[in-house]
Order: C-alpha cells, then structure tokens, then sequence
C-alpha cells in the first residue's frame, strides 16, 4: 500500500516531531501541511488554469494569517469545461492513490462534472492510530479574478529557511509557484460569505473569516479602482441558486454588516472554535472593531453594477 511518506517513515516522524517541538504547533497540524503541499503541487502541474484560494492560501501562499486551515479550496480563471472538470476528478484520484489517501465511506460517488466538489480524504498518520482527514474543495460557480503568481511554502519549509538549515528529506512539493486568488478579490468574497452565513442562519464553525478579514483589511490596496472589484465580484455571486444571498439586490452589505455586529451572532462560535485554531490570539472584539466594522463604517461596497448595488 503506498504512503505520504514513501519509504521515509522514521525520517519524516523525526523531522516533524523536532518542527512541533521547536516551534511549538501541533504535530498533526504540520504533517497535514505537508500533505497538502504535496497535493497542491501534483495537482497544478496537471493543469494550467487551476487556483488556489481561501484561508489556506492565506497561510500557505501569502503569509498573513496566523490560524490552521484543514481545507485546500481550487478553483479555475477560466471556466472550465465538463470534460475538464471530469479530468480533475480523475487527477485528484490518482494523486489519492499514489499518497495513500482514501475517499470517506460513502463519498466515493462524486459527481465529477458538479461545479462544487468537496473531496473529503483519510490518511494515515505518523503520530495517531486514528486516521486523519483532509479536505479538497473544487468550486467553479465563478471564476477567480484577480491572480497572483506566489510561492507557496510548507511550515517544514519556512522552519528551514527561519533555522538556515537544508531539508534533511528530499522533498520538491516544499515550496511550489503556481496561480493564487489575490488578497482583495479574497477579501471580498469573505466579506460576502459572512453576510452570507448571516442570511442563512449558518453561524456554526464560520466564525474564521471574521478573523480572516481583520488580517486581511491591514494589507489590501483600497485603490480608486478597488469599488470597481466589489461591483464586478457581487454581479458574479449574484445568483441564489448556489445560496450567494447578500449579493442580490435586496441586501446592503453595510446594514447587514451592523447587524451581524450588533447582534454578535458569530460571537460564541469565535470563541469556542476559531480561537483555538488560533497560532496567534485575536479575540473576537478585536476580531470585529480591526475588520467588518471598518467595512461598515467606510460603506465600501456601495458600488452600483446596473440595478445592483
């Protein structure tokens, strides 16, 4: 049976167990990271359109937060066809059966040719007896604009370059280049899906984006063209059948914003899930005044897109 770790079990527990103890992050955490770093470079090499997106991309590519995201989201810059979309699913399979990953029971009748997949993976573990998950999303609803092309760094990676040590595994999956959702264009729809939550009564283990957007608001560019951004992001979401309810006309995001802070309705979830995924502590007042009440007191999505706001 094939494994992540090929024929460098002992190797790969040694190198990850040092990591955890010298930098103090969970062990099952950086192993996870690792798995996700090989299936991300085995699965932009398959195809030139992919994108990486959401708040794995923000630790893994960009750097700027300080929370474990379990989830690798993807998605393309063009919209791609069903055959393409069927090409994916079989890619994802193979790279599953090369690293000894396995689908959950009764998940093995993906649609392929959906245009959200959520690919719920089990693996074996260095350090649990219990096998561990690992989620791929493919979300194709929209295309993702802007992109960057970016490094994207595994944690055993960073701990390397931090320690000026070489890799003591051969491991090329450590760092990879390859397209990742810009900071603004993530920014947006994170701010749209908490409103998004909102609406739909879908509070529970969400909470997160508030802490995304805060880290995010501190590095984005709010040039004169950024309202143009939003314009074009909402025109895009605006469709209820995949449950994109702020982005209709009906709904101003800055009273919605008031009334998700006013009513603190993510309030108990921050507090009892996304701090604990927390590296760094953000509690959730700060979490609120550093990000959606800064969107809420600057009104910046006003921009109206023909009869949308």
């Amino acid at each position: 049976m094939a494994y992540w770790y090929k024929d460098k079990k002992e190797e790969w527990r040694e190198f990850i167990s040092l990591i955890s103890q010298e930098t103090g992050q969970d062990i099952l955490m950086i192993e996870k990271d690792t798995i996700q770093s090989i299936i991300l470079d085995k699965l932009f090499a398959s195809n030139e359109s992919l994108v990486f997106k959401g708040g794995t991309s923000l630790s893994k590519g960009y750097g700027i937060i300080d929370r474990f995201s379990e989830d690798i989201d993807i998605t393309c810059s063009v919209k791609p066809t069903q055959k393409e979309k069927k090409s994916l699913y079989r890619v994802l399979l193979d790279i599953a059966e090369e690293y000894g990953l396995e689908l959950e029971k009764g998940t093995d009748n993906i649609w392929e040719r959906s245009d959200f997949c959520r690919y719920p993976f089990l693996y074996d573990s260095l350090f649990d007896e219990q096998k561990q998950s690992l989620k791929v999303e493919t979300v194709f609803r929209q295309i993702s604009y802007p992109v960057d092309k970016i490094t994207v760094s595994s944690i055993v990676s960073k701990f390397c370059k931090e320690k000026n040590l070489d890799m003591p595994i051969d491991f090329p999956s450590a760092d990879i280049i390859i397209s990742v959702q810009s900071l603004e264009r993530t920014f947006i729809d994170k701010v749209f899906a908490i409103c998004d939550y909102y609406i739909g009564n879908n509070v529970t283990r969400n909470s997160r984006h508030l802490y995304d957007i805060a880290k995010l608001i501190k590095v984005i560019d709010m040039d004169k063209d950024y309202s143009e951004l939003i314009a074009e992001v909402r025109a895009d979401r605006d469709n209820p059948k995949y449950k994109n309810y702020s982005a209709q006309e009906q709904y101003n995001i800055t009273d919605l914003l008031k009334e998700i802070i006013s009513k603190e309705v993510f309030r108990a979830d921050y507090e009892n899930l996304t701090l604990k995924l927390l590296y760094s502590p953000m509690g959730y007042e700060e979490a609120v005044k550093n990000g959606i009440q800064i969107v809420a007191d600057k009104d910046m999505f006003w921009k109206r897109v023909g009869n949308r706001y």
